[in-house]
């Protein structure tokens, strides 16, 4: 089961494969959601002056039909079959379809609803992976430097302090992680800068999630060893006195029953240096985290929802849920069996819990989210009704599209929250635009059915004298 190791892969749906090529261009997601969101309404602007036009050119066949409907309908009201027949003979005279006059918007409609629905998934996901990965990665770093516990030139050179060998005071171990060239460089130094340690270590970082074909990483059985070796206080009783470990997360009851409770623990006689090592994991791992964090304005975790009510750092429940999705049915039952993952994460995140990261926002998002929605609609309506003379959206349109896309900013990445502002403020710029290249259109098509009746007017049908 040692060999046992959870392989993470980037998401490669459509739009995540979209968001990764940009983000490899510009190399910010933020940046990518945002060329995304100016693409996405300029596409649609497109989409909407199509659909703004054939709005009209329903309207003005419907004001030629108006009077024909009605006087029909005042003479055979009475009877509903020729009504409908004396109807349908005035749509075929003016070529109009009823289906047809609703299919652009419709179109328009299940187009911005998918791209809606497929986009929120693709943001999310790459969230996800970017926040398991982040996790991965600060495991990686605990797991190294834990190692340094079993490399005789640190435990010398440790062994150097005597009694003050306490991490931070008379002497400092420093770590420097390097994951782009794949190592981590160590030194000790005294209380004045001295390096104690004949040269600095470079070492290869022993990676738990490695990528590429034939790579070989750590399993969680392997750290978590490491861990009750080296940083547990406290370790089950039946791993003592030379007895093989068995990791067991619960006891069991003569009759053969499963029991829920705790197993008995024992305290795990750690060394001076142990400690040592232990606090320059914690403190190593929570500077790795925190100097990484992808951040944005106010926002310090760009992967989570920008609020109040949430922290920057990962909690083991998205961690656990995510991962699981990658667990082989043989890792899946070791993870119900042991929770390798869920006892190694409370040691990984120890020295976090130590620093005060605050909260990830102030609904800052979820409030531009609901207004620029709101003016973005008003201003929409506004404009379409003075150039064509419809309203596409009744009044509740106000409150429903504001109040869903608050919902969605408020419960899910940052990331989507940015592309619905840059989306609905792109929207409220394009509308202008959009509704005078309509009425252009409009008074183009106008001007050509004018030439072409005048033409009729002005053809000579009279014989002429030979």
């Amino acid at each position: 089961m040692a060999t046992l190791m959870t392989v993470l892969t980037e998401p490669h749906g459509m739009w995540e494969s979209i968001l990764g090529a940009f983000n490899g261009a510009m190399g910010s997601y933020i940046l990518a959601v945002i060329l995304i969101a100016v693409i996405v309404r300029l596409l649609f602007a497109v989409v909407d002056v199509v659909n703004k036009r054939f709005s009209t050119k329903n309207l003005q066949i419907n004001e030629k039909m108006k009077p024909e409907l009605e006087a029909v309908q005042k003479k055979y009201g009475h009877d509903k079959v020729l009504l409908q027949k004396k109807q349908q003979e005035i749509y075929k005279k003016y070529q109009f379809n009823m289906v047809s006059s609703c299919l652009p918007m419709l179109i328009a409609m299940v187009l911005q609803l998918v791209v809606f629905l497929t986009l929120w998934t693709g943001l999310q996901n790459v969230s996800n992976y970017n926040i398991a990965q982040s996790y991965e990665n600060t495991k990686t770093v605990y797991y190294n430097v834990l190692l340094l516990n079993e490399d005789d030139t640190i435990q010398n050179a440790v062994a150097t302090f005597g009694d003050d060998a306490v991490y931070g005071e008379d002497y400092s171990i420093n770590v420097v992680v390097d994951f782009g060239n794949n190592n981590m460089t160590i030194s000790v130094l005294n209380s004045v800068g001295e390096n104690v340690l004949t040269e600095t270590l470079v070492k290869e970082l022993q990676l738990t999630n490695p990528s590429g074909e034939g790579a070989v990483g750590v399993s969680n059985e392997t750290i978590f060893n490491l861990i009750k070796e080296y940083a547990m206080e406290e370790i089950p009783a039946d791993t003592v006195e030379g007895e093989e470990p068995t990791d067991e997360p619960t006891t069991e009851n003569p009759d053969g029953n499963e029991s829920t409770e705790t197993p008995e623990m024992v305290p795990n006689d750690l060394t001076v240096y142990n400690r040592v090592i232990r606090t320059l994991a914690e403190n190593v791992t929570a500077d790795y985290y925190v100097d990484n964090l992808e951040s944005f304005l106010w926002i310090k975790n760009i992967y989570k929802a920008e609020s109040p009510l949430t922290s920057p750092v990962f909690e083991k429940s998205e961690i656990t849920n995510y991962l699981e999705r990658y667990y082989s049915e043989e890792e899946q039952q070791a993870e119900e069996t042991y929770d390798y993952e869920g006892q190694i994460f409370d040691y990984v995140v120890a020295g976090l819990e130590t620093r005060d990261l605050g909260v990830n926002g102030y609904f800052i998002l979820v409030i531009l989210a609901v207004v620029t929605s709101f003016l973005s609609i008003f201003i929409n309506n506004k404009l379409s009704k003075k150039t064509t003379g419809t309203q596409p959206g009744g009044k509740m349109m106000y409150f429903i599209m504001p109040l869903i896309l608050g919902i969605f900013t408020l419960m899910y990445t940052s990331l989507f929250a940015i592309y619905i502002i840059v989306g609905q403020i792109m929207m409220m710029a394009l509308s202008p635009l959009t509704n005078l290249i309509v009425k252009k259109w409009i008074d183009a098509s106008d001007k050509k059915k004018e030439k072409k009746k005048q033409a009729v007017v002005d053809v000579d049908y009279r014989r002429k004298d030979m």
